[in-house]
């Protein structure tokens, strides 16, 4: 019998092209289960873990595993971020669906992250802009960057690697990333948007008479990402 693959959205599936053909692969936060579910059943990787804090969601996934016929390449594990996987059980990991923020603590805190074998594929909703400072402050470097539409959103994928070499970025690139330099309509979406919340930004510290320096930087900052959007 084929095994059964699950419906991936547009960011699921845009996920799951990050993630390496032939590496076992961890999911942390993996709710109902459908990307390493999808993985497996598809045969794009042999197995790995579905990773969450909860409870629930690792009842999902599980249900989701037992229908896709993949239960027994798929272990569920709950704990906080990557503290249940172990060094040399995975070559690449996803976080996904949560806040920049998060996204990077649950990278530094995982002592084995610093492997430049390893590929983390990426998906922050919030603070994007200073997950891409921190990843390359703290010797990471994003070697692939897809912005994908769902719905009314568009969002970033990004798959990052480990090399050592800890560097500052400009804020611009903070801002767009690699997407900078894409010409996709998703990407030129996606640094539409992000303009957008600057001019919001801007706007907001010139009603609160913020300093005249501050407000420089986030308008220089604003055209520069501006201009980018219409090339």
């Amino acid at each position: 019998m084929e095994p059964h693959l699950p419906r991936l959205d547009p960011r699921l599936w845009t996920l799951a092209q990050l993630v390496r053909p032939g590496a076992r692969c961890a999911d942390v936060g993996c709710d109902h289960g459908y990307l390493i579910a999808w993985l497996c059943a598809s045969g794009k990787i042999p197995g790995g873990y579905a990773c969450d804090i909860n409870s629930k969601p690792l009842e999902k996934a599980a249900f989701t595993l037992s229908q896709c016929g993949v239960s027994h390449q798929v272990k569920t594990v709950r704990c906080n971020g990557l503290e249940g996987v172990g060094p040399g059980q995975v070559e690449d990991v996803v976080i996904a669906g949560m806040g920049g923020d998060l996204i990077w603590r649950i990278l530094d805190a995982c002592p084995w992250s610093r492997d430049p074998s390893l590929r983390f594929v990426l998906q922050p909703m919030t603070k994007i802009h200073r997950l891409r400072q921190l990843l390359y402050a703290n010797g990471f470097v994003l070697l692939q960057e897809r912005a994908v539409a769902a719905g009314e959103f568009v969002y970033t994928a990004m798959q990052a690697a480990y090399t050592g070499d800890c560097r500052e970025i400009s804020p611009l690139f903070a801002w767009g990333g690699l997407l900078l330099d894409d010409p996709s309509p998703e990407a030129r979406a996606y640094l539409q948007r992000r303009a957008r919340m600057l001019e919001e930004r801007l706007a907001g510290l010139e009603r609160s008479g913020k300093s005249a320096d501050e407000q420089a930087r986030v308008r220089k900052l604003w055209e520069q990402l501006n201009g980018r959007c219409v090339q």
